[in-house]
Order: structure tokens, then sequence, then C-alpha cells
């Protein structure tokens, strides 16, 4: 599968790949009569990608697959991000879908039932529609020839702040409301701030380290707020979590730059005016244009 480039899937599948996390989104959010026969001890995210060249583009590919009513037949679970409203979110979830039994029967294995999971935090309103709905208004006679099957909708401006921020497992309760807020303005998403120093100490204190980074890429390099916005944050969390964001800080102005540099380099600036331009010696621009081509190879 090619690389995510949206921030917002990329630190979604960061983040929903990690078992607790998964574990913890149906234990607070599915509904019941469901929640209660997935057999959440034997959670598995499975290795194989399930997306083909068109849906790359679409799709986080996050799979889990466990026993369902204490049957041996497994579910499968689809978990997908969006962070706007899709006019036909069945016809991805379908070719989805038969992705992942297209490999169940390469491989001999019972089918499973894809149970899927479509997680959104944009502005507009979701206005969830069944399948049938496409077609217009087809005769009755034509209903048998449509495929229909529903899948389960989150739409975290819908969650209340207060319920995420009760969520039991930390690292589920950051996700979310980072993912909720990610649209906010600077200073409406500073009321955050309580919030987020109380998980951030917490995950410190539980040594969640590369989570805490994760979180931090994200809120600067996916929601575009800097360490200067953030001054209020910083200034009560711990000087762990402080030096770890200022590594993550420095890593993305790198990666700023670098790409910048590649940027220019492939329009045909020469060394010298991007020695100038970014306030580097040529020396370091020599260094930069040794990577790109060790990259390339």
């Amino acid at each position: 599968m090619s690389q995510l480039n949206n921030p917002h899937d990329k630190f979604f599948k960061e983040t929903f790949s990690r078992l607790e996390i998964a574990q913890s989104f149906i234990e607070e959010t599915f509904p019941p009569e469901i929640r209660e026969r997935i057999n959440l001890f034997k959670l598995k995210k499975t290795n194989a990608s399930f997306t083909d060249a068109d849906l790359s583009e679409h799709l986080a590919d996050i799979v889990y697959q466990t026993e369902y009513a204490g049957q041996q037949a497994l579910v499968s679970l689809l978990f997908e991000h969006k962070s706007y409203p899709e006019k036909y979110p069945h016809l991805q979830l379908l070719r989805y879908m038969n992705n992942v039994w297209l490999e169940e029967q390469k491989q001999n294995k019972q089918l499973s039932v894809v149970i899927s999971t479509v997680i959104y935090h944009g502005e507009a309103v979701w206005k969830k529609l069944s399948m049938i709905a496409y077609f217009g208004n087809p005769h009755e006679s034509l209903h048998q020839f449509i495929p229909q099957f529903d899948y389960l909708l989150f739409s975290l401006n819908e969650i209340q702040d207060y319920q995420i921020e009760n969520f039991k497992n930390d690292l589920l309760s950051v996700t979310t409301m980072l993912m909720k807020h990610s649209r906010d303005k600077a200073n409406n998403f500073l009321n955050l701030a309580p919030f987020l120093v109380d998980k951030l100490n917490a995950l410190d204190a539980a040594h969640q380290d590369d989570f805490i980074k994760t979180t931090f890429r994200y809120i600067e390099g996916g929601i575009n707020l800097t360490q200067n916005k953030l001054s209020p944050i910083f200034t009560q969390v711990s000087q762990n979590v402080n030096n770890i964001a200022m590594t993550i800080a420095d890593e993305i102005r790198e990666e700023t730059t670098f790409n910048n540099i590649k940027s220019l380099l492939q329009n045909g600036a020469s060394i010298e005016l991007i020695s100038k331009s970014f306030g580097i010696s040529i020396q370091k621009v020599e260094e930069i244009i040794k990577k790109l081509k060790s990259s390339s190879n």
C-alpha cells in the first residue's frame, strides 16, 4: 500500500493500529448487542493489506479479526477514517470487504463477516443512507439485485468532550479528542490545555514515549500548531514531555527544509542559491543532495 500523505489518515493509522486503542474503542463506543459478543481478548490485527491501488488513496487499511458470540468463525472489523463526508461510502467499503474475502479465499479460510466502522471528524454533517438509496427509487422487484449491508458510523463531533475525557484508556481519549478538535483555531484548541496536560503527564508516567511522539507530530504537523502557540501546555507538563515535543519540532523543521530544497533542486536551482535562501552552508546542501540521491536508489 502506498504511504499515507494525509496527516489525519497517518495519525489515525498509527493510533488505531495499536491493539489497546482498538479494544478500548470497541468497548467504549460499540452498540452493546455487538460489543458484548466480540471477543476482545482474541482481537488481533491482520498483517495483510487489503487495499488495492484505487483504494489506497481513501482507506487507512486497518483490519482486526476475532471470534464472535463464542463461534469459531471470525468476524473482521474494518476501521476506516474520514475527515469529510463521503457520497457513496458503501461502494468503497464493499470493495474493501471484497478484498478481505478474496484474501481469505486464497488461504482456504472460512469467509468472515466484516463489520465496517467509519470514524468521522469532519465539519459537515454526515448523512447516512442505505445503499439502496443510491439507486433513486428502484422498483421493489429490483431490490433483490442490490447488495445491502450496514456500517457503524461514529461522528466524533457528536461525542461530548466530557465523554471522551472519561474514556478508560488515556491513549484512546487523547486520540479521539485530537481528531475531534483538529480543525479548531489556536485559541479554541487551547481550551483543551487542562485535558492535554493531565493526559500527557499520565502517559509520561506510564512510559508511553512513542505515543507522545505520535501525538506531538500530529499536533505540530497535522493540526499545524507550533510550540509558541502551545506554550500554556508546555509550562505544565513534565520535562520529558517537553523534550519529546522539542525533538519532534526539530524533526518537522528538518523534514520541511529537506522537502523544500528537494523541490528547488528539481526545478533547477543552484546550490549557491539554495544555500543563500535557507541560510545554510554549501556543505550542508551537498549533504542533503547526497541523501536525496541515496533515497532514490
